[in-house]
Order: structure tokens, then sequence, then C-alpha cells
């Protein structure tokens, strides 16, 4: 089922794959500061990281997420891998103060196994392969966050094109109610060009809020907008053994 949320909506999830230097960590999170913008910031395992450290002192509330490969979260990979490294991952989260509400899948889809996300209380899913402006229901009070751009983008557009579909997408969203989210990769805003791109762009949305056209949200604030009566945990009888 397709869901609106209740206003129009901005959201930007960064990829973390590996380490970053402090310079990288800095910069971006002075970017987000200074235009008033929380992100999503998806790594394998949040947990001991320097950018996890320090995000979570910042002003801004920036949401976690567990970055899943093929490796453990594919159907090959099977439910009982999936089952024990998502556990593992959520551990490791909580350990470390961090409440992990988004598994953010890269260059994978998640065919199934929806009640465990329930078990862990996790409840939304991003998807590369769901692109466009619509959040939409699963099952089990799951939601699924489309991709609306990526950056840098593998498509025709040129970094210039997605700063123009991007504001075009936005004064939409403002009208219809939708979701516009970007994903972009924390190693590639090392590319000045990715990176003045991302910031151009985060420029624009801030002047969209300061109007009240828009509003900036985290993948686990999207949930919020969407459930304002924030639905209570699912009954076990959804949660089969893994």
């Amino acid at each position: 089922m397709v869901q609106r949320p209740q206003l129009g909506l901005f959201a930007l999830s960064v990829d973390v794959r590996g380490d970053l230097s402090k310079q990288q960590i800095t910069g971006l999170l002075q970017t987000l500061r200074r235009v008033r913008t929380p992100a999503t910031l998806s790594l394998p395992s949040p947990g001991a990281h320097e950018l996890v450290s320090r995000a979570l002192v910042e002003p801004l509330q920036h949401d976690f997420a567990i970055l899943a490969d093929p490796s453990w979260a594919s159907q090959q990979a099977g439910r009982t891998k999936f089952a024990r490294e998502l556990a593992r991952r959520v551990n490791v989260a909580t350990s470390n103060g961090i409440d992990v509400r988004t598994l953010a899948l890269d260059d994978t889809e998640l065919t199934g196994n929806l009640d465990l996300l329930v078990k862990h209380r996790i409840s939304i899913v991003r998807s590369h392969s769901q692109a466009g402006f619509q959040p939409q229901s699963l099952r089990f009070g799951i939601w699924q966050a489309p991709v609306s751009f990526s950056l840098p983008s593998a498509s025709r557009w040129s970094l210039v094109g997605v700063e123009w579909a991007v504001s075009r997408a936005l004064s939409k969203a403002a009208k219809a109610r939708d979701l516009v989210h970007i994903v972009t990769d924390a190693n590639a805003l090392s590319d000045p060009s990715v990176y003045s791109t991302l910031d151009r762009i985060l420029t624009l949305v801030q002047k969209r809020q300061a109007k009240g056209q828009i509003t900036a949200v985290t993948l686990g604030g999207l949930v919020d907008s969407l459930t304002p009566q924030r639905r209570k945990q699912a009954s076990r009888s959804v949660l089969r053994v893994a």
C-alpha cells in the first residue's frame, strides 16, 4: 500500500562502507550542522566508529541504520544467517547507545524475514530497487523508503542534471506531500564536484524549510510522520523462530 506523509519531506542517507578520515568526518558533520539537516548514517555495524561517536553529540538528531550487503541479507544467504547477523549488529549498536530503526539494503533485496525486523524493533527498510517518492507500507508495521536520487548518479543524470531534478522534485513534494530521498556515499564526497553538488542541494532544502515548504527528516523520523500514533509492538505470533 502506498502511503503519503502529512507534509512534503526530504531525507538524506549517507552510506559509510569503510573508514573515514577525521577531515571527512568533520566536513560532513559541519555541513549538516550548517544547513540544519539531520541525516541517516548507514554503517555495516553501527558502533565503535568515530563518525558515530561524534554524530551522537551533535546538536542535530542524526539517525543510524544497518547497511546490509548480499553476504548475509540476500535470499541466498538464508534466514538463519540473516537472523544471526542482524542480531549481532543490533546488539553492537545497542551496546554503544544507538537505537537502530532502519535497515539499508546495499546491492541486495529483502524478500522475506520481515518478522525478524519486528523482533529487533526495526521499522523501515531502504532499497535502491524501489525508486520514487512515495513510502510504502509492508507487513507487520514495516515501511519501505524509496530512493529518489543517488549521488553520484550512475544514470543519465549529470551532477547539474541531478540538482535540477531534485529542485523540481522538492517543488512537487511540497504540493503532493511526497518524500524526496537522496542516498550518497561518504567516500564519494571526497570528490569536490560531488560534495559541492550535495552542498548546493542541502542549501536549497534549507531555504525550502525556512519557507515552510518542506521538512527534513531522518528515515526513523519518516516512520513517525507516517504513523504519528506509534503502533504497539507486533504480537509474538508473527515472530517465527530463526
